[in-house]
């Protein structure tokens, strides 16, 4: 027997407590729907910007005119409201239709607060472009061989990833700081070979189709890095010719680095004994 007040397998009240329905008060429905909505004061919204924006020269204005006027003092605003504002996305054309729709005191604190966000902005994008600009400058600065092969890794991943684009290259290999270009610049060429070969085994796992890590960082360290997409090794005597003239700058009987004469076997035995099968097997 269903007792009165309570509910049935599916939730909905039974006939026996069809006239005495619960009250839902209580509930954390009826909470959140009873909790009043925040407001927001213009003091709150000076205090939530950025430090740098209270450099501005036109700042202290608005300092004064919180001070002076009882009526931007009382004003508070809802979250949509405080949004706007906060990310100055009112045009100064409408302007009107803010002070009507949440009722703000028709005050040019409005107008000289937007001005000021927007010249903040301004001046952000133009340090974000001056520092683009230099690191740029400053990759191109560095060895021909590493800025073409930085170049290529950049359009061979726009070629594996399903978008084209390269969030691989961009977040490993293209510095974002002017801290991280200068690192760079110091890099020797055993630290490229670390770094490639870190990125190239990144696109590996993270491009199911991309099976030439090893072979296109040994083309890079014998010089001979394709130039199609996807890449293909290349032909032996390629491979053969640049590493007799590496070597012979490289061998540490003439000055070379050991550990760079090493690198360029391990490349040379593995691009010129497979391009050397690959060969063989077309042929017959």
């Amino acid at each position: 027997m269903v007792r009165a007040g309570s509910h049935t397998k599916f939730g909905a009240p039974s006939r026996a407590s069809s006239g005495r329905r619960r009250s839902r008060r209580g509930s954390r429905y009826s909470r959140t729907a009873a909790q009043p909505q925040r407001r927001y004061t213009l003091r709150y919204l000076l205090s939530r910007q950025p430090k740098t924006l209270a450099k501005h020269r036109d700042y202290p204005r608005l300092e004064a005119y919180l001070e002076q006027d009882a009526a931007l003092g009382r004003f508070r605003m809802s979250r949509r409201c405080y949004s706007l504002l906060h990310n100055a996305r009112i045009k100064e054309h409408n302007l009107h239709h803010f002070f009507r729709t949440y009722r703000a005191p028709r005050h040019p604190f409005f107008l000289l607060f937007l001005q000021i966000k927007n010249d903040y902005a301004a001046e952000r994008e133009r340090v974000r472009y001056e520092r683009y600009r230099y690191i740029l400058e400053r990759m191109r600065a560095l060895p021909e061989p590493v800025v073409e092969f930085i170049r290529y890794l950049g359009h061979l991943e726009n070629f594996y990833n399903p978008a084209g684009e390269h969030p691989l290259w961009q977040a490993h290999l293209f510095p974002s700081t002017k801290k991280r270009v200068h690192s760079l610049a110091r890099y020797s060429d055993l630290d490229w070979i670390a770094l490639f070969r870190a990125h190239l085994k990144r696109m590996q796992e993270r491009y199911h189709e991309f099976r030439l890590a090893e072979q296109l960082l040994a083309c890079y360290i014998l010089d001979c890095v394709p130039a199609n997409r996807p890449p293909q090794l290349p032909p032996p005597p390629r491979v053969k010719r640049a590493y007799r003239a590496l070597s012979l700058r490289h061998h540490p009987d003439h000055g070379g680095e050991a550990r760079i004469f090493l690198e360029l076997k391990r490349a040379y035995e593995l691009l010129y004994g497979r391009s050397a099968r690959f060969a063989q097997t077309h042929r017959s």
